[in-house]
């Protein structure tokens, strides 16, 4: 089984990831820059979280056999619900990204009440 990261760990690879996400918006101007700011932030989190959800799921598996006295029963693991839940968070949050990128490169950062409306 993968031991978890420590917080340190995570932290550092979680600023690796906001790190390269601000790459790809370290041309457009500051307004924008500063919209998607705390957006990549949430964004590079939850990639970092999805990786130890993945690891977690990986070494024990989506589903797991739950006993209480005599009655069994086989029920998902709570990390791939964890998973799921913060996949489709994430793909929402990264849907935002790349819509805010797109209306930037369009309007080139000339609309910004377009930008904010997002």
């Amino acid at each position: 089984m993968a031991r978890k990261p420590s917080i340190e760990k995570q932290d550092k690879m979680i600023q690796e990831e906001v790190d390269r996400l601000n790459s790809l918006v370290l041309d457009f101007p500051e307004n924008v820059r500063e919209v998607v700011k705390e957006l990549i932030e949430r964004i590079a989190f939850m990639t970092i979280q999805l990786e130890i959800l993945e690891s977690t799921i990986k070494s024990k598996g989506p589903t797991y056999t739950y006993k209480n006295g005599a009655q069994k029963m086989l029920i998902e693991n709570p990390a791939q619900k964890s998973y799921n839940t913060t996949m489709n968070r994430y793909t929402a949050a990264y849907d935002k990204l790349i819509k805010l990128i797109e209306i930037s490169f369009k309007n080139n950062a000339g609309d910004e009440d377009e930008i904010e409306d997002i």
